[in-house]
């Protein structure tokens, strides 16, 4: 799912917020959760969806005629209805990030948390247990995970809990010690104690 800023995030929990109290009274919370990820994924994945959102060419009846063609009685009313709310108050290109506030007021109402992991690897039951045990010991809540692989981080892990960052990937630590040595070597060179071949 694209990534959003944090003023994008505010807005669209205004609505996700709207959105799963509706839910949840109907017994739908968990459904409409699916299928606003499956909005989201569609909206990353489609410039001609993307389009159809986020372009001011097509004004807010052409929008709705088609929202109700395209996804009324495949989707939940409930769905479609915040589609349409987002339509008639200009937003909805704020689509993707209500995906995002709602999947997080849905596991904060389950007890969850969101805990994204980007590996170098794929985590082995191990991995995934442990880290299962420290997000519940840190948070007490039961950790939803979000995993992709990504080789350019050589070996570790980056992981993220909610909003907090924790980068323990081999190219951040290398990239970090680069960074001290750079910085030790410029203070010698200016203090005037730099010897060829000290330096580490």
């Amino acid at each position: 799912m694209a990534s959003v800023n944090d003023k994008a995030l505010a807005v669209a929990r205004v609505y996700a917020d709207a959105l799963l109290e509706l839910a949840e009274g109907d017994g739908k919370a968990d459904e409409v959760r699916d299928e606003m990820d499956s909005l989201a994924a569609l909206y990353d994945a489609d410039p001609t969806f993307r389009e159809f959102l986020t372009n001011p060419a097509i004004d807010e009846d052409e929008r709705r005629e088609g929202q109700e063609t395209f996804f009324r009685g495949r989707l939940l009313d409930v769905t479609v209805d915040t589609l349409q709310v987002l339509n008639a108050k200009g937003r909805s290109a704020l689509l993707p990030a209500v995906a995002i506030a709602y999947r997080r007021a849905h596991d904060f109402l389950r007890q969850r948390v969101e805990v994204s992991v980007v590996s170098a690897q794929p985590l082995t039951d191990g991995q995934r247990r442990r880290l299962t045990e420290a997000v519940k010991t840190r948070t007490g809540r039961e950790p939803s995970f979000e995993e992709r692989v990504d080789p350019s981080l050589l070996g570790g892990l980056v992981v993220r809990i909610g909003d907090e960052k924790t980068d323990g990937s081999v190219v951040t630590r290398l990239n970090n010690l680069s960074e001290a040595l750079l910085a030790r070597a410029s203070r010698e060179i200016h203090s005037g104690t730099y010897v060829e071949g000290t330096i580490g």
